[in-house]
């Protein structure tokens, strides 16, 4: 079983079967729910950003 961190929360993520998916910049992100994934969408470099503290 993989697992992905999401990178709006910072929670863990199972990666097989995973339907909140995103692809920026040919790297694929996985969110824990629909927020994070709309949240990410609007901003993705904010998110990315070696600074950003996940919310959780």
């Amino acid at each position: 079983m993989a697992i992905a961190i999401d990178p709006v929360c910072g929670m863990q993520v199972e990666t097989e079967g995973a339907q909140l998916t995103f692809e920026y910049e040919g790297t694929t992100y996985y969110f824990c729910g629909k927020g994070c994934l709309l949240e990410f969408k609007d901003d993705p470099k904010r998110f990315l950003d070696p600074d950003h503290k996940p919310s959780m």
